[in-house]
């Protein structure tokens, strides 16, 4: 089998609404590049960067672009999630919807995308392989109640709720709260559990 045929079968096989990197793929890098850059151009791909393709749904009027927020956590990587507003609108405890998507990211910060900021957080979060919602939490506690429009005691009903439906793992949340470097962050948390 050629390579073009097996990112063919790769992309065809992605869900719906997913991300495809030429750095997931094990094949010679400038075949993969090229494959990906005619998929584009027929239209089954949208370029999102350099080295980063959506497969989006098909409409009547061709393939819709991701959003900011989908773009930021896919550049993101492993242990990135919403910060500030965005990670209060993603906890559904506000409903300003921000202007730019702000991201946490475990590490350095990535090259900058439209319509998104990025943040840099310890590493850690990425070898914990923390969660968007996770880090959408360990957020809003760094932040406070300026973020949130409801009373903050609500924010332990979401996170209770979030963590009775597995979208959370609160072993996890509480280990990278111990080693977090914003002391109001662990104390709203100690308040919170």
């Amino acid at each position: 089998m050629n390579t073009a045929r097996l990112v063919r079968e790769r992309v065809a096989n992605a869900p719906e609404r997913s991300f495809v990197a030429v750095a997931d793929m094990v094949w010679p890098r400038h075949a993969v590049e090229c494959e990906l850059s005619r998929l584009a151009g027929r239209g089954e791909v949208v370029r999102v960067r350099k080295g980063l393709y959506w497969k989006g749904p098909m409409t009547r009027l061709g393939m819709p672009l991701p959003g900011a927020m989908e773009v930021g956590l896919a550049v993101g990587g492993v242990g990135a999630g919403p910060a500030a507003l965005s990670a209060a609108h993603l906890l559904g405890l506000t409903t300003q919807v921000p202007a730019t998507e702000t991201i946490a990211v475990a590490g350095r910060v990535p090259a900058p995308v439209p319509g998104v900021r990025f943040v840099s957080r310890s590493v850690e979060r990425r070898v914990n392989e923390l969660r968007h919602a996770e880090v959408a939490v360990i957020e809003v506690l760094r932040d406070g109640p300026a973020v949130v429009e409801w009373p903050w005691r609500q924010l332990g009903e979401v996170i209770g709720s979030l963590a009775s439906d597995g979208g959370i793992r609160m072993s996890v949340v509480d280990a990278e709260l111990r080693v977090e470097h914003h002391p109001l962050a662990r104390r709203r948390w100690a308040e919170l559990t």
